[in-house]
């Protein structure tokens, strides 16, 4: 970073299924492929997010958050990824793929001399259980 250029790294591949809702997998954090499941969330002041679901074909348990952002016209979503074996949470921002219509997450090292900060704070242990994992027909507000 000493020409103060950030390497952004693609991490994951997402495409919305027959039910809308978006999935695929998370890769290049020295974690294997780990497959993951936005859910669709609505806060209490109503505003959209998604629950990141990692395994959601089996006993699933959350990872992160995306909430949905916008600069210089651009919209994505900006993720945090949190997990005991990572030494500290992972931002990273979800794009649309031009040329394919899916979603590429994308992850930036973090600037030297910068503090790091986080786009949003996810506290697993405070939140009620998660509610059933099974896909409902909502479509992707993305």
């Amino acid at each position: 970073m000493k020409n103060g250029k950030k390497n952004s790294v693609k991490i994951g591949t997402f495409a919305a299924n027959k039910d809308g809702l978006l999935t695929g997998k998370i890769f290049g954090l020295g974690l294997g492929v780990t497959p993951v499941m936005f859910e669709p969330q609505t806060s209490k002041e109503g505003k959209r997010y998604f629950r990141l679901i990692a395994d959601p074909a089996k006993a699933g348990y959350e990872i992160g958050a995306a909430f949905p952002k916008e600069k210089d016209g651009m919209s994505y979503h900006s993720v945090s990824i949190d997990s005991p074996v990572l030494p500290a949470p992972i931002n990273a921002a979800l794009f649309t793929d031009k040329e394919t219509g899916n979603f590429n997450l994308v992850w930036s090292r973090q600037e030297e001399g910068k503090e790091p900060k986080a786009e949003a704070t996810v506290n697993f242990y405070g939140q009620p259980q998660m509610q059933s994992r099974q896909p409902n027909n909502r479509q992707l507000d993305l």
